[in-house]
């Protein structure tokens, strides 16, 4: 019975689910027949055509279309296209796939993949007028192949999640490479965003890795990092209203902003080390580039603003451009400075440098400009140095100096007039040539004088004369020059107390320091010459006014010999002397020998001239005195007036009292100050 029950349940179980099961399957027998018959109705000319214009309306036309069912849709594969909606596309051949299921669900037409061969968008020209209601496109993966939107191509395209709606459109790009018109080369290896709309294409831009091929570099520029916006309008005709990109790399930070239309606008700003920052100036500014290589200029870290603009085949750009720790050398002179300020444009540069330091000088501020086309002067302006000028050209041929040498002595002035030295040291002046005839050398110049033009001296033609100008050190150095001081009759303005036959002074290897504002000197002095007389307030020097000392002797020959014309109170005379001594601005002078010769004997003098209170008032010499008069000399000259009243004195009493026809050669120490002379007999 129980058994009986079981069988007759499971046979009602049966009886009640095989007709819905049946239900089900004659359902889907006649779906897929259905489908299969929609599809193979599809595969004929009228169905192909009846299916695209129910689902593109009359936005598409080709010449030849190709459909084939799929597992959720069909797969369409069209030649000759062309689609009109947001804009107008067309192409050679485009092959897509739709799933009806999520077209269905997404009330849009929903396309897994998509892939256009050799296409072109072109503007909507009607934008503004009755079109054709446009459906809701969706497109997983996009594949477009030789693109070209006006003037601008892409070679390959990769677009992910592209939905067209409502005349816009939207998608997400890969690896976007784009081929532009005008100062864009292109634009490779981008990734980021995109949306079109009113024809005007805007990329949202994030990419770890682009190169962007600008026309005015020598090859494509790499950016990392690159974050921006640019926008491209394809109204009326191509162009880029704005672009904006960032770029660092952890050392080098770019931001950039450019816009094309008849003319192309770019400004960029660049931070990072020297190398990166000068191949981000323009190709052609080549004669800028052949200016920081020649002078090898360096910089630890460099900040550049560029500004280019090229329109109708011209260019013009402007940098600035702040340099830490620069360095270059022009001319054999080397500048460096902790901040450098470089301005550039098409036809010129200009550099600003604080605190200019030179090896062992630092000259402050200064200003160099040069033009960069032609063959125009470098100018070197020395800011600190009341705006000292140094104009010279792109080989380092000197062309002219201008400017004054600040010193706090009024009594010396040192000056550069185009092409002249100007030398004051106190009434006496001397200016002449330093570029009619110079070489340069190592940190300088080496300059032969001509034109020499003096209120006292003739500079003699006959000897060669030369100095050097050392700029990293300031300073006339290796002066060599022979000199002839002007008498009376060819200089009547000069002193009248000096006066001379012949008189000769050379300078070997001397020097002019101008490092400091008091200006220093020094050197060996050679001097010669004949029949000379002065006074005991001819020099104003100490040190030469104890020339007196030394014409007694030839005073007291001068009265045995009765003559008168040699014979005066109130003057001295010399036959010839020669010597020569060191002498330098700090107030000491080695006399290694001075030699002078009188009626009745010659005198030597050795020793040195110090400076305690004024400049070479202090003394340490010796004289020695050497006669060939054997007279005996009566004690009654001691009364003759015209001595040095404390020198003569002495020298006369010792004089005497050895007796003049018993001395041959007597040597005399002279010590003390100018005010207080001690001559001593030392033999």
């Amino acid at each position: 019975m129980g058994l009986y029950l079981h069988q007759s349940k499971t046979k009602m179980v049966k009886k009640y689910l095989i007709w819905p099961i049946r239900l089900f399957l004659y359902l889907l027998a006649i779906l897929i027949i259905g489908f299969y018959s929609f599809c193979l109705f599809l595969t004929t000319d009228f169905g192909s055509k009846q299916t695209s214009k129910l689902l593109f309306g009359e936005n598409i036309s080709y010449e030849e279309i190709s459909i084939e069912p799929s597992l959720l849709g069909m797969k369409v594969e069209i030649d000759g296209f062309s689609f009109s909606g947001a804009a107008n596309f067309s192409g050679d051949r485009i092959n897509l796939e739709i799933n009806f299921l999520n077209s269905l669900i997404g009330k849009m037409i929903y396309i897994p993949n998509l892939e256009l061969y050799n296409s072109e968008v072109e503007l909507n020209e009607d934008s503004s007028g009755e079109q054709a209601e446009q459906p809701d496109i969706y497109i997983s993966e996009l594949s477009i192949n030789d693109f070209k939107a006006g003037n601008t191509e892409f070679n390959k395209l990769e677009l992910k999640d592209f939905l067209s709606k409502s005349e816009e459109i939207g998608f997400a790009f890969t690896d976007l490479s784009i081929d532009l018109p005008g100062s864009i080369n292109s634009l490779d290896q981008f990734s980021g965003r995109g949306y079109f709309s009113e024809n005007k294409l805007f990329l949202n831009i994030n990419s770890d890795e682009v190169l962007i091929d600008f026309t005015f570099y020598d090859a494509p520029s790499r950016y990392k990092n690159l974050k921006g916006f640019i926008e491209i309008d394809f109204n009326d005709k191509f162009s880029i209203p704005f672009a904006k990109l960032s770029s660092t790399d952890g050392v080098k930070v770019i931001k950039s902003s450019f816009k094309y239309d008849d003319s192309f606008l770019l400004e960029m700003w660049v931070k990072g080390n020297q190398s990166d920052v000068i191949n981000l100036i323009p190709s052609n500014a080549f004669n800028l580039k052949a200016f920081l290589e020649d002078s090898n200029f360096k910089s630890s870290y460099l900040d550049l603003l560029l500004s280019f603009t090229e329109a109708s085949d011209n260019s013009n750009f402007n940098i600035v451009m702040k340099a830490k720790d620069g360095f270059l050398r022009t001319s054999e002179l080397d500048l460096a400075t902790e901040n450098l300020n470089i301005y550039i444009d098409n036809s010129s540069l200009r550099i600003f440098g604080d605190e200019l330091k030179l090896p062992n000088l630092e000259l402050g501020n200064f200003y160099l400009s040069r033009k960069l086309i032609g063959n125009d002067d470098n100018k070197l302006v020395l800011n600190d140095y009341d705006n000292f000028t140094i104009k010279f050209s792109d080989n380092g041929i000197l062309k002219s100096l201008d400017g004054k040498i600040p010193s706090l002595d009024p009594d010396y002035n040192v000056s550069f007039n185009k092409n002249r030295l100007l030398l004051n040291i106190d009434e006496i002046y001397f200016d002449f040539n330093i570029l009619n005839n110079y070489e340069s050398i190592n940190g300088g110049f080496r300059i032969y004088p001509s034109g020499f033009n003096s209120n006292y001296f003739s500079l003699n033609s006959t000897e060669s004369s030369s100095f050097e100008f050392n700029f990293n050190d300031m300073e006339l150095r290796n002066l060599n020059a022979n000199f002839e001081l002007l008498n009376s009759n060819e200089n009547p303005a000069r002193n009248s107390n000096l006066e001379f036959s012949k008189f000769n002074f050379s300078l070997k290897n001397s020097y002019i320091n101008f490092k400091d504002t008091n200006i220093g000197y020094g050197g060996l002095v050679k001097i010669s010459g004949k029949d000379i007389s002065y006074t005991d307030s001819t020099f104003t020097i100490d040190a030469l006014r104890v020339l007196s000392l030394i014409d007694i002797r030839s005073r007291l020959v001068n009265i045995l010999n009765a003559d008168f014309d040699k014979l005066d109170q109130d003057n001295f005379f010399i036959n010839s002397l020669s010597g020569e001594f060191f002498a330098d601005s700090a107030g000491y002078a080695n006399i290694n020998n001075l030699n002078l010769n009188f009626d009745v004997g010659d005198a030597e003098i050795v020793g040195t001239i110090s400076s305690k209170l004024e400049s070479f008032d202090t003394f340490n010499l010796e004289m020695s005195f050497n006669t060939s008069f054997s007279q005996n000399i009566p004690w009654y000259v001691a009364i003759l007036g015209g001595f040095p009243a404390a020198a003569g004195a002495v020298v006369v009493t010792e004089v005497l009292e050895d007796g003049i026809n018993q001395i041959t050669e007597t040597k005399y120490g002279i010590s003390g100050s100018a005010d207080n002379l001690i001559v001593e007999t030392r033999q």
